[in-house]
């Protein structure tokens, strides 16, 4: 099967193309067409032109004779909403996918009589105390996909030939190229520091990606500041999550905006140096002359193949 992932981000789309035979992927694409609009707002904004034909002529010929089966597409928290949200494992399917279209009309501000979209994916299990009872809940993380937003998705997708397409939270991919590079590392003794905490640097916001032994735990953005700011975002999502900062082991950066140096604090906060994340380090090929800095803008394309 042959995956097109695509991921918009500004002013450029980065690609990727990714053969998968069962549990083994080949990478057999990857670089970024620029355009002189927003391709991001083209995609997944709700107002203005969507030069979707455009965005169309450029993938088509960027995968023209790949047999693609699926488009995938990373997409940034502040681009849709979504949110996080624990159900109790007893509820049954159509009663969990009627209770999640529920809350993402509340917070898309959209009837609950007009059709929904979502996009909802498990995360994981946690037992919470619920009127004095431990009871086990599955978290879940629900994107809402505007009318608008899957129309132009669905044309993309049928002018590559695929049938199908997946929107992938950008920090749900950049957990899996963590989680992928664990897979690959010998087992290491550091007891009590199993956590990996990403970070993602882009012009307008950051995003953070929390990895336990090698699944994605949460995922949470926001607006960019001073590199103080982004080392209180992160002590204060870490706590959210009854985590302590001496229990991440790892640093990653990913992004556009991914500059070690600007997290020295964060850095010493967690007693972790930041390490930008290489993605093509899970297929064992980084090209040579490849800056460190320019594959890390990519993880979330190649991610949203690995998850």
């Amino acid at each position: 099967m042959t995956l097109a992932a695509v991921a918009p981000s500004g002013h450029a789309l980065r690609y990727a193309e990714v053969e998968r035979a069962g549990r083994r992927q080949t990478l057999r694409r990857l670089g970024t067409c620029d355009f002189d609009f927003a391709v991001d707002e083209a995609i997944l904004g709700l107002a203005g032109p969507s030069h979707l034909e455009t965005v169309t002529r450029a993938l088509r010929e960027v995968f023209r004779g790949a047999p693609v089966r699926s488009l995938l597409m990373p997409v940034h928290p502040p681009a849709l909403p979504g949110f996080f949200t624990p159900l109790p494992e007893t509820l049954g399917a159509p009663q969990r996918y009627e209770q999640l279209r529920q809350e993402a009309a509340l917070l898309a501000d959209v009837s609950t009589t007009q059709p929904v979209r979502i996009r909802a994916v498990p995360v994981r299990t946690e037992t919470l105390e619920v009127e004095g009872r431990a009871e086990p809940y599955r978290w879940h993380h629900v994107l809402h996909v505007p009318e608008p937003v899957h129309a132009r998705l669905t044309l993309l997708a049928r002018a590559l030939g695929a049938g199908t397409y997946d929107l992938v939270d950008s920090t749900q991919a950049a957990a899996a190229v963590v989680a992928a590079l664990d897979a690959q590392r010998p087992p290491e003794a550091t007891p009590g520091r199993d956590v990996a905490l990403a970070l993602g640097a882009y012009p307008g916001h950051v995003e953070l990606a929390v990895v336990r032994d090698g699944q994605w735990v949460h995922g949470h953005h926001g607006a960019s500041g001073a590199p103080e700011d982004a080392a209180y975002f992160a002590a204060a999502f870490l706590e959210r999550l009854g985590l302590a900062p001496a229990e991440v082991g790892r640093f990653f950066l990913y992004g556009e905006d991914a500059d070690p140096g600007r997290y020295d604090l964060l850095a010493e906060l967690l007693d972790a140096p930041p390490v930008l994340l290489d993605p093509l380090a899970v297929y064992g090929r980084t090209p040579p002359g490849a800056t460190p800095a320019v594959l890390a803008a990519y993880v979330p394309c190649v991610g949203a193949a690995l998850r």
